[in-house]
Parts: C-alpha cells; structure tokens; sequence
C-alpha cells in the first residue's frame, strides 16, 4: 500500500515537471515567435500553440482568435469577375427645350456589353431630364468688328429613368432571341414617346385589329434618380459686322474665339429587380456620386477640349428573402479629348464664347478620345454568418468600401502586383470583414479605349423668354486593352495577375 502511494507521488511529480517544462518551452517558443516574426503570422501561431494545448488537457486557458491566412482549403472559390467589359458599344439620341430659366429633355440610350465570361448584355434606358438654370453675362462692346464677353451659369437638374437590361450568356443566345428584344426596345420607345398611340394599339389589341409583336421579359429592371449640380463659364470674343450700327443685330456666320470650363456634381441612385435566378428576384440599390471637370477652347469655328471625371459606387445586393446576396463597390477614373467644330448661324449680340445665338440656331459635330480605368470590389455571403458581417459591416461603415480596399479604389490605376494595403492579410486587430475580403473578396480593375462621334443641332429664339430647342446623335466603342484580377490568398498576400479573358481581341 505504502508502495503505490510512494509510485503515485513519484508519478505525480514527474507530470508536474514535465508539465512545467512544457510551459517553459512554449514560453520560449512564443518569445522568440514575437521576436522574429511579422505579428501578423505570430498571432496566428500564439492562438494555434494555446488551442494545441487546450486539447492536450495541460491548459485551460481561453485563447484569442487567429487570423485565418486563408480560405478554406476544401472550399473553392472562384475569384473571377462578375462583370468585366471587354468591348461595348453606345448609342445615344434625344432633344431637349429650354423655356426661360427651365429645360425638359428626353434621352435614349441603347447599349451593348461582351463580358470576359462570353455572356452578352443589351441595355435600353430612356431618361427624363428638367433642370433649371441661371446666370449672368457681361458684354465688353465691339471693337473694330471683334466683340468680347463673358458668362457663368449655374443649375440644377433632376433625371429619372426605367431602364431595362437583357442578359444572354453567349452571342449565340443573344442572337436567338435578338429579334425579340428589339421588339421589346421598340414597345417600350413608343410607351414612352407616345402614350396616346399606346393607348390605341391597346384598343386595336382589344378588338382584334392589332397582334403585338412578340417580345422578350427584361431580365433586370431598372428606375433610376439621378440629380447634378453644375456651375460653367466662358470667355470670348466674335466676328461682328462693322457696317451695322451700335444695337443694330448683326447677320451673318459667327465665327468665335474663346475659353471656357465648367464643374459638376452628380448623385445617383438606381433600384433595381433582377429576374436571373429562378425562384429569388434579387433586388439591388445603387448608389453613384461623380465629379468632371472641363476645360476648352474655340478659335475660328474649330474647338478642342479635355474632361476629366471620377465617380464611385457602391451596389448592395438582397435576396427574395432580404438577407445579404453581396456588395458591390466601383470606381471609374476617365479622361478625355475632344476636337471638331461648331458654326452658329443667326442673330444677335450677346453670345457667350462658344454657344449660340440669342436668336438663331447651329451645328456642332466632332470626335472624342476617351481613356476609362474601372476598379470593382465584390463581397460575397453565402452563409448566415457571412451576412452577419456583411450587416455588421453595412451598420459600420455605411456606404465606405472596407479600409484594406479603401485605398486601393481610391486611387484605381492599375495596382501593382504587391505592396498595397489590398494586398495584405489584415492584422490580429482588423475588422471581420477586412478578413472576410481577404479570405473570399473579389477585386478586378480594367483600362479601357473609347472612341465615339457626336453630333447636336440646335436652334434659340427671344422671345421675352430664351426658348430653345436642340437635339444630338452620339455613338461611342469601347475596348479593353488591359485587365487584372485579384488571386487567391498565398502565403499571407494576394497578387493583381492578368486576366486575359477581358482583353479585347481589337486590343490584345
């Protein structure tokens, strides 16, 4: 008996040795993990040793949480884009009156989409604009048949628009249903530009006399508010007749000399109900704020002019159900160079340096070069604790993209491979969304080419109130001559690689 206890004391003592070696050792390890290794790495491996040692039964310690420096190896993720444009094509027409202070115009925009995952997708968006305007000129006077002056004017204006949008997931497809949905455009054209005749093919319908073409479901709908602040000005000078007196109109072509710039404001927000998955009718809000600015010149008929504007977005995305599908947030940089020219026609003497006259109309036709560089962030939850974040985050941060991307599409000129802040695995002390991005995050970003023509006519009459009419064609292509995407987690980075598939064949 005296034996066993003597055994079970013995026993006992060489547990607690060895239990007090074990501490020292991890001591140590942990020590020298601080010492030498990045912090990022070392918290994981301090909550890896604590939870080693909480399952051997030698602790019963809480441990923190780790930073997972991956996805799941067993899940796989697809990191490519959603929505890469590889080459599109724009074309644009309306009209717009002006009424004193007070302008109503219409707009139709029909628009088509390659994307880098061969699906096709056709856009329709017919906008309503009325704004309001006012300013102040000041005219220098004639000298020696030359008159100079000055403008600035500042508005206001409100756009609101139903889009519809058709997604196709290859040429092949598109092309099946074309017919189909050109019906649809036209129908929804003549809903808008004509209600009355609308409203007479629904009786025609009614009695037999007319069969509706058929036509195609839009797979996305859209209804859009857009309002835009601006503020422009101009300074110039113009051929005038010497032979007419002072306060006499003057006839003739006018050919102007001039400056001018201009600088808007823009809020958007669009809400939209997709209809591509069968049995969940997804519904996003979009919100967009943008900013351009201009500067140009006129000289003799001929003008020449550079823009440059940003804008950034961000799309929540909810399923049927209201839970969290994902977020969306964009950013697109854009430059661009026009040439061509413009001739007024008409009377007048008060002309700012480049519109037309008070009394009189003209035409105005060019080219424009334009440059585009897109940045896309994507979060996706598929789990209830995914959404959790998502909510949390939502809650958190608003509208504000994640801090570990925040840079990154603040600045979207094509990232380098490595060294950004959306490159890093976030520290022991980030968000759980940082991680969330960094583990299953999207992010792609694409240079694009855009070459249009554009040309608008236009007439003015004063009459006690500047009325005013004009209307304008435009046509612009894009192509993508360079895309990345961000890769998979490896060795505590993610790298922008190149992605082929959104390189234009025109470019590539």
């Amino acid at each position: 008996m005296v034996g066993t206890r003597r055994g079970a004391a013995a026993e006992q003592g060489r547990a607690i040795t060895e239990y007090v070696g074990v501490i020292l050792l991890v001591a140590a390890i942990l020590g020298a993990v601080v010492l030498a290794v990045p912090g990022d790495i070392a918290g994981s491996l301090r909550s890896a040793v604590c939870r080693a040692l909480a399952d051997s039964g030698l602790t019963e310690a809480e441990c923190e949480d780790g930073v997972s420096t991956q996805a799941d190896p067993e899940e796989e993720i697809d990191y490519s884009p959603d929505y890469c444009v590889r080459d599109g094509r724009k074309e644009t027409y309306g009209y717009s009156l002006e009424l004193g202070i007070f302008s109503l115009g219409q707009e139709y925009s029909y628009a088509r989409e390659d994307l880098s995952d061969g699906s096709v997708i056709i856009t329709f968006v017919p906008k309503t604009e009325a704004g309001v305007a006012t300013g102040v000129g000041y005219d220098f006077g004639d000298d020696n048949g030359v008159s100079t002056g000055a403008n600035i004017e500042g508005g206001f204006s409100a756009k609101i628009a139903p889009g519809s949008t058709f997604v196709f997931d290859s040429e092949a497809e598109f092309e099946e249903f074309e017919d189909e949905v050109n019906n649809a455009i036209i129908e929804e054209q003549q809903r808008m530009m004509n209600p009355e005749g609308e409203m007479g093919k629904a009786l025609a319908e009614l009695l037999g006399l007319y069969e509706r073409p058929e036509v195609i479901d839009p797979h996305i709908r859209t209804a859009t508010l857009e309002t835009e602040r601006y503020l422009s000005g101009s300074l110039g000078a113009w051929s005038t007749d010497p032979d007419k007196k002072p306060g006499q109109d003057a006839g003739g072509i006018n050919l102007n000399i001039g400056a001018e710039g201009s600088v808007s404001i823009s809020e958007k927000m669009d809400l939209s109900r997709w209809y591509l998955e069968e049995g969940n009718d997804q519904v996003s809000k979009t919100y967009t704020y943008t900013a351009t600015g201009d500067l140009g010149a006129t000289y003799l008929g001929a003008h020449a002019g550079g823009e440059l504007g940003w804008s950034g977005a961000t799309r929540i995305m909810r399923n049927e159900d209201g839970s969290l599908a994902n977020i969306r947030y964009m950013t697109t940089v854009e430059g661009e160079f026009s040439y061509g020219a413009d001739v007024s026609v008409g009377q007048g003497n008060s002309r700012d340096a480049r519109n037309y006259d008070e009394n009189g109309g003209g035409v105005e036709a060019g080219k424009k070069e334009r440059r585009r560089i897109v940045q896309m962030v994507q979060m996706d939850f598929d789990t209830p604790e995914e959404q959790e974040i998502g909510e949390a985050m939502l809650e958190s941060r608003g509208l504000v993209p994640p801090a570990n991307v925040l840079n990154s599409m603040a600045n979207p000129f094509m990232d380098d491979s490595t060294g950004g802040e959306i490159n890093r695995l976030p520290g022991l002390n980030a968000a759980p969304w940082d991680r969330h991005f960094y583990n299953k995050g999207r992010a792609w970003q694409y240079s694009t080419g855009i070459d249009g023509e554009a040309v608008e006519l236009s007439a003015k009459l004063k009459l006690g109130l500047q009325f005013g009419v004009s209307g304008g064609w435009a046509m612009q292509e894009q192509h993508t001559s360079d895309a990345q995407i961000l890769d998979a987690p490896s060795n505590g980075e993610r790298r922008f690689v190149e992605y082929p598939p959104c390189i234009s064949e025109e470019e590539g």
